[in-house]
């Protein structure tokens, strides 16, 4: 019996794990790990608790729906078996009904979990049956809490440095909100931060400065400098050559570490900026363990910076990195285009700082990266960005998708052809491949391609060789970065045989998960704004915000389109605002068909009512899933749903759907 639970208690642990991984919070993995707990151990009610001393009780961190007991003061350590259950140092199993959390349990076990980087805390299971709980079972809880370890410590420290930032913006003295900083023009965000650094170590005299990564020197910005300067600071500040030093921001540019000086006098490094300073402290911008720029302020008075300052302005800059490099990929590709739009990317939340920090780890490398998500997630943003800070980034990004060459000529897109190939093939091309040579090339939707092409993709991948359509020669060399793209789930397509098993391990060398909008819907109202902004710089509107309802309705929905979609909506409602504010009155019919549908009412429970209910749910849901794929092609999600267009149509007016909110 034991060996046929085995392989069912490693599924559920592997089921658990990959479900914890996914969450964006510690309830939530505390959650996963109770729910699994439970199932894992056949019990029925349980909590996760940690003891406060200080409060002298329990403090409840997740907890089944299950009602407690009526009991007097059933958390406080007062009771002596809430006492002995905080000293608990390993796996207990109690049967005292007085040791009872819940009703009708007659067996408790209790054993330590870990609920931060450093804080201890219980995980209480019960069940009815007196002799529960085996030695095999609790192995397995064991193993479920040794592997959950690791992602309650990271989300600790996450959640840790969330509330110092929190701190660190001072919304109360409203210096600045997070949604202040996620703008696209660096200078204009260089100053703000600025400020902050001012307002945060009580002084009024500062600068920021950014390297030239191609020359060395330090760029200036006039938003960025606050305070009496002695003389106007130049457009960039370059390294002394006779030997001497060449200030402290050289310094710490060569060390990427802080620098505090209590006496200007006295210290050598030191390159008078403005009047009467008398005490300096600089902090390095670090990204990918180089400095990128430096953080300076300064005071008039001695002795006037203290370590705690020095690891304020060190944990303001560590937050605000990920800022400064999109606004960095914005000017960067703004420059490359000749339209003049450049690539940025929106939003505030763990899950895009997680995926953020893999692109930093990643992009420094020639890996193989391959980002999954659904449509409209951003992968080609996401692309761009590890492009652009890797050490390819002043070669060619080339981007070829997939889905939208047919596979007779995706080949001959690929790695080019010789005149004569085929017939219409009147010149020699060259290939994406080879136009990326020294550079990267973006290989988006790859789940789109055939399986003949499949196998050729592979031996460049392997080989680092093309082979041209047609031609006789031997093959040739490329030295090429590839980010592939998927929004299908090539784990079902290798099932089915769709899906080559060697290509899909060989592109998931750095597999990258772009979380959908619904998952981080706090970050919308900033997204909001920020879209507003630049819909109305971008159509010449007078448009300044949202109303309160129209957020309201915006935050409501469950964009199937993503962040594609959210950008898209607030693109029509700017150009369609008669005010400047954006209301209910001016969101697509798509948005606003829910508070136009009466609601069921309260009496409303009979059969028909209800199947009534739950099929149009069903096909809304449906509709959005197949348009997303389709990316908005009606013709295309015609042919999935196997619904013919004219049928099609009508399900989409019905539910008042709009395509081009999916492309």
């Amino acid at each position: 019996m034991a060996e046929k639970e085995k392989p069912d208690q490693i599924g559920l642990l592997y089921d658990l794990l990959k479900d914890a991984t996914r969450r964006s919070d510690l309830k939530g993995i505390f959650h996963v790990i109770l729910r699994g707990a439970r199932k894992g151990m056949g019990a029925g009610d349980g909590l996760v608790v940690q003891p406060i001393p200080e409060k002298g009780n329990l403090m409840v961190k997740v907890k089944t729906k299950g009602k407690f007991r009526k009991t007097e003061k059933l958390l406080s350590l007062s009771r002596d078996p809430v006492k002995q259950l905080a000293e608990v140092s390993g796996s207990v199993v109690r049967r005292k009904d007085a040791e009872m959390f819940y009703p009708g349990s007659q067996a408790q076990l209790v054993t330590p979990i870990p609920i931060g980087m450093r804080d201890s805390g219980l995980l209480v299971l019960e069940v009815p049956e007196v002799g529960a709980f085996s030695e095999e079972n609790l192995e397995f809880l064991s193993k479920l809490i040794e592997q959950s370890t690791p992602m309650i410590r990271a989300m600790s420290t996450a959640e840790s440095s969330k509330r110092e930032l929190d701190c660190l913006w001072d919304v109360k003295r409203r210096i600045v909100t997070p949604t202040d900083l996620d703008i696209t023009e660096l200078n204009t965000l260089l100053g703000k931060i600025l400020h902050l650094a001012l307002a945060r170590t009580k002084t009024q005299n500062g600068i920021i400065c950014m390297v030239d990564e191609k020359t060395g020197d330090m760029v200036t910005s006039t938003k960025a400098a606050l305070g009496d300067l002695i003389h106007e600071v130049p457009e960039k500040l370059k390294r002394r050559k006779t030997g001497r030093a060449s200030g402290i921001v050289f310094w710490v540019l060569d060390n990427n570490q802080p620098y505090i000086t209590t006496d200007i006098d006295e210290d050598p490094n030191y390159i008078p900026l403005f009047k009467g300073i008398k005490s300096s402290l600089a902090v390095p911008i670090s990204f990918q363990d180089r400095c990128i720029g430096v953080i300076v302020v300064e005071s008039p008075e001695p002795n006037a910076f203290t370590q705690e300052d020095q690891d304020v302005l060190k944990e303001l800059s560590k937050n605000v990195i990920i800022l400064v490099r999109r606004a960095q990929l914005y000017e960067a590709t703004r420059e490359a285009d000749t339209s003049g739009k450049g690539v940025m990317i929106r939003g505030l939340s763990p899950e895009w700082e997680e995926v953020e920090k893999r692109v930093e780890r990643a992009a420094d490398t020639n890996a193989i990266v391959i980002l999954r998500g659904e449509s409209g997630t951003g992968k080609e943003l996401v692309a761009r960005s590890i492009h652009f800070n890797s050490r390819r980034k002043d070669g060619k990004l080339v981007v070829v998708n997939a889905a939208a060459i047919p596979d007779t000529l995706l080949e001959s897109s690929l790695f080019g052809h010789v005149k004569g190939a085929y017939t219409g093939a009147t010149y020699d091309r060259l290939g994406e491949f080879e136009k990326a040579h020294k550079g990267t090339i973006f290989l988006d939707e790859i789940g789109d391609l055939g399986l003949p092409l499949q196998a050729k993709l592979l031996r460049v991948l392997e080989a680092g060789e093309i082979q041209k359509l047609g031609s006789n020669e031997d093959a040739k060399k490329v030295d090429v970065r590839v980010i592939a793209a998927t929004s299908r789930n090539l784990e079902e397509m290798m099932e089915k045989r769709e899906f080559r098993e060697d290509l899909y391990f060989r592109l998931h060398v750095v597999p990258i998960w772009l979380p959908p909008l619904r998952v981080y819907k706090k970050s919308i109202p900033g997204m909001v704004k920020a879209f507003v902004r630049d819909a109305a710089k971008s159509y010449e509107r007078p448009v300044e915000g949202v109303s309160a309802e129209a957020l309201d309705l915006l935050i409501r929905h469950e964009y199937p389109g993503n962040v594609r979609e959210l950008k898209n909506v607030i693109e029509q409602s700017v150009i369609m605002a008669t005010g400047k504010t954006i209301t209910i009155d001016d969101l697509s019919n798509r948005l606003t068909a829910k508070l136009k549908k009466p609601a069921l009412a309260p009496d409303a429970r009979d059969f028909k009512s209800m199947k009534k209910q739950v099929l149009e749910k069903f096909e809304l849901e449906y509709l959005a899933e197949v348009l997303t794929e389709a990316k908005g092609n009606i013709s295309k999600a015609s042919d999935i749903s196997g619904i013919n267009r004219v049928n099609f149509y009508k399900l989409l007016r019905r539910h008042e759907l709009d395509p081009a909110g999916f492309r």
